[in-house]
């Protein structure tokens, strides 16, 4: 029995390109996994200028009595019907009131204790919104919406 002695094979011949290659693949790799998280963390821990706070966010109720003015100063300019105002005043005052407001009904309003000046300034809205005329006392409706607000 005679062992046949196997000679050690020699290295295969390659380019020092794949070598570079390779280490770049690798390298590259690690680097989509990393260089997002630190850039992430840079940017947020960059002291800068605080983000600019909208002034609705500030103070709603001023934001709202600007917005009553506005609709109030466009109807007396003549851009806005007496309903488009009604309309307008009504939806910025329930936007106030709370998102859960804005899809109520009167009926709905009046049942809530704690809505009554609201539904009050509605239903002085709902002749002129929903009326065949469509005119009404904007004014006054602009004034019950601005008391509504201050409460």
């Amino acid at each position: 029995m005679g062992a046949d002695i196997v000679e050690p094979l020699a290295p295969l011949p390659f380019s020092v390109l794949w070598l570079i290659l390779g280490l770049l693949v690798m390298l590259g790799s690690v680097a989509l996994f990393v260089l997002p998280k630190l850039l992430r963390r840079r940017r947020a821990a960059t002291p800068g200028e605080p983000d600019a706070v909208p002034q609705e966010v500030i103070d709603p109720r001023a934001a709202v009595l600007g917005e009553i003015d506005r609709i109030e100063a466009e109807w007396r300019d003549g851009e806005l019907t007496d309903r488009a105002a009604a309309q307008s005043i009504a939806t910025a005052v329930k936007k106030f009131a709370g998102s859960e407001t804005a899809t109520m009904t009167l009926l709905d309003l009046k049942a809530r204790d704690d809505l009554q000046s609201l539904a009050e300034m509605i239903s002085m809205a709902y002749p002129v919104e929903f009326g065949v005329s469509g005119e009404g006392d904007v004014p006054d409706l602009a004034r019950r919406a601005r008391e509504v607000v201050a409460a």
